[in-house]
């Protein structure tokens, strides 16, 4: 009898949440009728590639996301410096073009893109590797049954078409991207999806439990009885809580934490009342130079404009010295949790935080903004902050009413709250680091994770003297840490005065089902 193997996955590498229980397949690419000696025409790939455009018009459909993606790879395919690129390899080489010249002219193509500072410019490399794999007739050796659960190392755009219309139960990859097009139809989809799980290929042809919800594989599990209980309940809860989504709650929000752009189009469908927390590091992370004022308010109008007139908080950039940014002075530190992070790390860096509130400034003319300062715990940094946004506010012709607020993730701020509450207009209460400060438990420490409890009576507590001296002031408070996806936690933090739950995009319609529970079971039928 085999053993029971468990292979734990970072929750955050969950690009869509579900469960599934089947056989694992272990997908691999090869050349099917072109080898290494196998050469072709510039003509005759010119004419695979008309072929795969009309297959693309046919297969990517004719309206949602799966289109806009499909639009975007005929784009790639008439693209001129592609075939200029090919054109050109054919003229060097005096013949037809082998697999190895094709593959050449791809691999230049990407490293163009990975110069580019923009991490959305460096995600079509996914898109890139795609359409080169369908124009080398790239096929997979598999027989795909409903419910498998594919292995793949790197995930393309039209693999999860033809896993989706194969049926599988869920995918894994050793390689990816939450803001790839495959990532992207993945949760569009809704099929459960796993990337940066480590090599499986020793397990092909098991059976496989996946957690895509809270970051589990198990290899050949036991009770078997109960994952398909728990695979049962879960789909059965999910087609009943679809009617939760367009639900509205008269004086509450339950609206969604987003981190990168193309979450935006889940939030909507989930039926978000607006976001509550916009995290803008990804605009930041793995690029040389950081980005400019344009790039920063496009994006920024984009999210606003989709969701006007609901609200849309988008937080400063909150990144501290446990990442490696090479344009912003941050010093290692041996606990970067408690050093120069947040607002913190953005006085440092003036010139980041001047060009990031300038591009909000001018993107407030397109929706309902409201403006979140990260790990603040002086009321200091709140006014040097507004000392900003008046000088840039000076310096821009046209800008839109703005709201500003603070993150309370700091222990302190809790205690000294009415220091703060004349300088902004709102707060949102960061639960998980709320909880590892007040309990002394890094929420990423294995070691300590029975002492991280974000329902602990401590935290609760703390929670409430917020909501109480906020409300004394009459201003506005809500939560976005995953306290605020806790189901079982609703009615509390109704009684505490909470009026505002921000969660991730697939948690929103059990969110608005607890808070139409907990409004029936206290009697507040206004609010329904």
């Amino acid at each position: 009898m085999r053993t029971k193997i468990e292979i734990h996955v970072n929750a955050s590498n969950i690009v869509s949440e579900g469960y599934a229980y089947g056989r694992l397949i272990c997908v691999k690419r090869t050349a099917s009728h072109l080898d290494g000696d196998y050469l072709i025409s510039l003509e005759e790939l010119k004419r695979i590639a008309r072929e795969l455009e009309m297959r693309i018009e046919r297969e990517y459909g004719s309206s949602g996301l799966s289109r806009e993606i499909g639009e975007v790879h005929i784009m790639i395919l008439n693209d001129p410096l592609l075939w200029g690129e090919l054109e050109k390899k054919a003229r060097e080489k005096g013949r037809k073009l082998s697999v190895e010249d094709i593959m050449e002219v791809r691999d230049n193509i990407i490293n163009l893109l990975m110069e580019s500072d923009n991490p959305l410019i460096k995600e079509r490399q996914y898109d890139i590797k795609d359409l080169f794999n369908a124009l080398l007739s790239g096929t997979m050796h598999l027989t795909i049954n409903k419910g498998d659960v594919v292995y793949i190392d790197e995930l393309y755009p039209s693999d999860i078409l033809a896993f989706h219309n194969a049926g599988v139960g869920a995918i894994l990859s050793h390689r990816g991207s939450p803001t790839s097009h495959a990532s992207i139809l993945a949760q569009a989809l809704e099929i459960p999806y796993i990337y940066n799980v480590p090599p499986l290929d020793e397990y092909c042809g098991r059976m496989v439990f996946v957690d895509a919800v809270h970051g589990k594989i198990v290899i050949d599990p036991k009770n078997i009885g109960a994952i398909e209980a728990l695979i049962k309940e879960y789909d059965s809860e999910k087609k009943s809580l679809k009617k939760y989504s367009s639900m509205k709650f008269e004086g509450i929000e339950v609206m969604a934490n987003v981190g990168f752009l193309q979450e935006i189009d889940v939030a909507k469908k989930k039926g978000a009342d607006g976001i509550g927390l916009f995290r803008t590091e990804f605009l930041f992370l793995n690029r040389i130079h950081p980005p400019s004022e344009d790039e920063q308010f496009l994006v920024y109008k984009k999210i606003l404009e989709t969701f006007s007139p609901s609200k849309v908080i988008i937080r400063l950039l909150d990144i501290g010295g446990d990442k490696k940014v090479p344009y912003l002075r941050l010093p290692e530190e041996d606990n970067p949790f408690l050093g120069l992070r947040g607002i913190r790390a953005l006085i440092k860096n003036e010139e980041i935080l001047k060009t990031q509130l300038k591009a909000l400034i001018r993107a407030s003319l397109y929706g309902n903004l409201g403006i979140l300062i990260p790990m603040v715990s002086k009321p200091e940094e709140v006014i040097y902050v507004k000392k900003v946004l008046r000088k840039i506010s000076k310096m821009i012709e046209s800008c839109g009413s703005f709201k500003l607020g603070i993150m309370i993730e700091v222990p302190s701020v809790i205690f000294s709250i009415e220091k703060f509450i004349d300088h902004i207009d709102f707060a949102s209460i960061g639960t998980n680091d709320l909880t590892q400060y007040i309990l002394a438990a890094d929420r990423m420490n294995p070691n300590v994770s029975r002492y991280y409890n974000d329902e602990d009576d401590a935290v609760l507590e703390a929670i409430k003297i917020v909501v109480e001296k906020m409300r004394e002031a009459g201003k506005p408070v809500g939560i976005c840490g995953e306290l605020a996806g806790k189901s079982r936690i609703i009615k509390t933090l109704l009684n505490f005065g909470i009026n505002s739950f921000s969660v991730a995009p697939a948690k929103i319609p059990r969110i608005k089902k607890a808070v139409y529970e907990a409004l029936k079971e206290m009697g507040n039928t206004k609010g329904l």
